[in-house]
């Protein structure tokens, strides 16, 4: 009995004898060293390098692809303790400036970086249409001109924009200063006092600006595109960048198929050159464009230059089955070019505006989803900015009818005097195309666009019926009209007879 009691006693003595591992296994889970750096400035940080002093090599960015901004701290895992405290901190801000700090991790593992000394604000702002890409200041009283660091650092100044920039350890008033923009071009200036007007303007805020849409209908991505005034002789930029053509309005941007870019050009000049480089290198040149008056500039596809103007073309599908291809071209034997429906189709009964630069002769070409195809030569787009392509289109004598085409002897006799047998001409006379047509019961709903996502260009025309909803009889012909132009300016035409006959006027 004895001998159990004192078993049980050195058994119940030797279990703490097996704990002193516990003292190692909790230093082994301590949390690692973390060094805090703090961005107390103003700035984006944009890299962070931290490494031992005497390193060979900074390491890595602690930022990687991240920034710091202001009033934001980053905290750094370090090595296990027993290994180095000094370590030194690199730091590159927004601006292209860099700055330097030694810390000893093992006493205080923060370090701060803050604004110190003198600064100057100011307000760079670019009224001209070139991007400011550049902006170096130092001091007039220099000695020796050095301009020193670009103070805008990674940013830009696109243009017709601001930027506020502060200048950090000056307490100069009068700088001298160089800006350069995108297109390489340079302006100089001296004895800049930021002190009495903190204000820096590059361009000629007076100037007017034209602006227009550019549309990519080409089925290949636009990677530049340029624009100079029509005549440069005698104002001294026959040589201004690239032959005249300035910087990529793109920038680093590019315009792929169907997509929009809006232009925009401060200038008294109304017509410009337009140039579009494509990604298969081949260019497209559009001359004498009026921005003055053109909202809307299209893009057809890189090819040769064609001698002419963009002109536009209506086209409704009369035929029962879908069109999957349009070529709209001037005269080639050769090549038909780019498809002008890119991705989509032409369903029976829809309408398309397609462009071309051309004199007043095309051809056109279209392909329906069986691949048959048919094709019709000369087509005079002076004179005809509507084809219904329908059964014998190719062959018809007006391109713009409804009317499948018959014998002559089958041939229904129009009303003397009458435009449209049935219906109405609707006749675009704004400089604006009409983007909405509504036609409904006199006093009714507007109800559904009749255009879809067609339109009637500017000067075009549309041959038009009425719908089989306003019922039969001579009530059918009766309906309200509203036409809604590109700007939002609607016209409206109650109780108009849609039965007449007539070419009414649109504008």
């Amino acid at each position: 009995m004895r001998r159990l009691a004192l078993a049980l006693l050195l058994a119940l003595v030797t279990v703490p004898l097996a704990t002193p591992l516990a003292p190692a296994t909790a230093q082994e889970t301590q949390p690692p060293r973390e060094a805090v750096v703090a961005n107390d400035t103003d700035r984006l940080m944009q890299e962070i390098y931290l490494y031992p002093v005497g390193a060979a090599e900074p390491g890595r960015d602690r930022l990687g692809n991240a920034v710091l901004p202001p009033r934001a701290m980053l905290r750094i895992t370090l090595p296990p303790r027993g290994q180095a405290c000094g370590y030194e901190v690199r730091v590159v801000f927004d601006d292209g400036a860099d700055d330097r700090r030694r810390m000893d991790v093992c006493r205080t593992p923060r370090v701060a970086f803050t604004d110190a000394g003198p600064r100057r604000d100011l307000a760079v702002v670019n009224d001209s249409d070139v991007e400011l890409r550049e902006l170096y200041l130092w001091p007039s009283t220099a000695r020796v001109a050095d301009s020193g660091t670009d103070r805008l650092g990674t940013r830009t100044v696109p243009p017709g924009e601001t930027l506020q920039l502060r200048l950090r350890g000056t307490a100069e008033c009068v700088f001298d200063l160089r800006a350069v923009f995108a297109d390489d071009t340079e302006e100089a200036r001296q004895r800049v006092d930021l002190c009495r007007t903190p204000r820096l303007g590059f361009g000629d805020p007076s100037l007017p600006v034209r602006q227009a849409s550019v549309t990519n209908r080409a089925r290949v991505t636009v990677r530049e595109l340029y624009a100079r005034a029509t005549n440069l002789e005698g104002r001294g930029l026959e040589n201004r960048g690239q032959e005249g053509w300035g910087a990529d309005r793109l920038g680093n941007a590019t315009l792929e198929p169907r997509a929009d870019f809006a232009l925009r050009i401060r200038s008294r000049d109304c017509r410009f050159d337009l140039r579009a480089v494509y990604e298969n290198d081949r260019e497209e040149l559009q001359p004498g464009l009026d921005l003055c008056r053109t909202e809307q500039v299209d893009l057809a596809g890189p090819g040769p230059a064609v001698p002419g103007e963009l002109r536009r073309l209506l086209l409704v599908n009369g035929y029962g089955r879908t069109i999957a291809q349009v070529f709209l071209i001037a005269p080639d034997p050769d090549d038909w070019g780019e498809d002008q429906l890119g991705d989509a189709t032409l369903a029976p009964g829809a309408r398309q505006e397609v462009s071309v630069t051309s004199a007043c002769q095309v051809d056109l070409r279209i392909v329906f989803d069986s691949d048959a195809a048919e094709e019709r030569r000369g087509i005079d787009l002076c004179a005809n900015s509507l084809v219904v392509l329908r059964p014998g289109w190719t062959v018809a004598e007006r391109l713009d009818s409804i009317e499948p085409v018959v014998a002559a002897a089958a041939a229904p006799a129009t009303t003397p005097g009458a435009v449209v047998l049935g219906g109405v001409r609707l006749r675009n006379r704004s400089a604006l195309p009409v983007v909405e047509l509504y036609v409904t019961r006199p006093g009714g709903p507007p109800g559904r666009d009749r255009l879809g996502s067609a339109v009637i260009p500017a000067g075009g025309v549309l041959d038009f019926s009425p719908p089989a909803e306003l019922g039969q009889g001579a009530d059918r012909c009766r309906a309200d009209l509203m036409a809604v132009f590109r700007d939002g300016r609607t016209l409206r035409l109650p109780g108009f007879d849609l039965c007449s006959g007539d070419e009414v006027p649109l504008q």
